[in-house]
């Protein structure tokens, strides 16, 4: 899903600014590889998952992004693996889900 890349790049964001584990050269270094990475897959679109997503967050009571990871998990029949509890409360009701114990 397209939103994958923003998620991935928040996290490398998160690691140089708030964790302060990963230096601004390596994280463009991470930038340039999970673009490289990104440019070769075949995504879903946002727009693509709107119509379901929203009703999922509706019927759900849960948020447009945790729906999109659902809308996503039915488009291509997988399963979705989480540790957020409300999540995996949410999925398991309409999609195939595992909670991972972190």
């Amino acid at each position: 899903m397209d939103l994958a890349l923003a998620e991935s790049l928040n996290a490398i964001w998160k690691h140089t600014k708030i964790h302060k584990d990963l230096k601004a050269e390596d994280a463009n270094s991470a930038i340039q590889d999970l673009t490289k990475i990104y440019d070769k897959l075949n995504t879903l679109t946002i727009r693509e998952l709107s119509e379901e997503t929203t009703g999922i967050a509706l019927t759900q009571n849960i948020t447009i992004y945790d729906s999109l990871y659902i809308a996503a998990t039915r488009k291509i029949k997988a399963t979705l693996y989480t540790a957020d509890q409300k999540l995996y409360n949410a999925t398991k009701k309409v999609a195939a889900s595992k909670l991972l114990n972190l």
